[in-house]
């Protein structure tokens, strides 16, 4: 009986283990794209580096996700020597960005109706809402620069992760974290969860937020338009201090 028991606790629990590391395996491929990404100087500036980005296959990778049909996607990286930010922007088919006056094109930029991520539909899956989750809040996170580090962020999904990132902060001069609480995080569950309820979809990951802590974050996706996105939950983990100023 008990053998009977444990080998349909096995079915069941399969599937799950399958289904977050391909959820791991998606976070992990675009976040090694985003990583690739570099900078150039151009005069004063600095903007993104064409052979290590290229917008349509770094939106290949949110396969299952639609752009609105008369909308293009593409980046414009905003420098402001001190800091900079990629911005995925969203432009109608037959219009083109005009980047001469700064100041004009920075609340072009900021605007709700320019934003991508405004412009996109998850497919009705669990992928679709995971990968529009990520495409909304994570979707800006490459070629940062100077003070816009100290909002960089990302999501660690596998216990090898987490134990790189323990041991980084271990070992770090730059960065340093309470030695408990270091413990107390290896034994904190890394996968992904994604539950699809009537109403809407909930997915709790972890960010690192590189420069100030770690978080177990819970968002609810809404399952019809706007597919609103409102974060329900956040514990933090673990404090991290830095050990200098930019």
């Amino acid at each position: 009986m008990n053998r009977l028991k444990s080998f349909l606790i096995l079915i069941f629990i399969l599937p799950l283990i399958s289904k977050s590391q391909d959820y791991c395996q998606f976070i992990q491929s675009i976040q090694s794209y985003q990583d690739s990404v570099k900078l150039k100087s151009v005069g004063d500036y600095s903007i993104i580096d064409a052979n290590t980005f290229d917008i349509q296959k770094y939106l290949s990778f949110f396969n299952n996700v639609e752009i609105e049909n008369v909308i293009k996607i593409n980046v414009y990286y905003f420098d402001n020597f001190l800091g900079g930010n990629p911005y995925l922007f969203a432009l109608k088919n037959n219009k083109t960005l005009n980047d001469k006056n700064k100041k004009s094109l920075y609340k072009f930029l900021n605007k709700k109706e320019s934003r991508a991520k405004n412009h996109i539909i998850p497919k009705e899956s669990e992928y679709g809402f995971l990968q529009y989750l990520f495409f909304s809040e994570m979707g800006e996170q490459f070629a940062l620069k100077w003070h816009s580090c100290y909002d960089k962020k990302r999501i660690i999904c596998s216990s090898e992760e987490l134990s790189n990132v323990i041991v980084e902060l271990s070992k770090s001069d730059m960065f340093s974290a309470d030695s408990v609480g270091l413990i107390k995080l290896k034994d904190v569950p890394s996968e992904i969860k994604i539950e699809r309820n009537e109403k809407d979809f909930k997915i709790t990951w972890i960010e690192n937020r590189t420069h100030s802590g770690i978080y177990r974050c819970t968002y609810l996706i809404e399952r019809e338009e706007p597919y609103n996105i409102t974060k329900i939950n956040e514990e933090k983990l673990l404090e991290i201090f830095m050990n200098f100023i930019y």
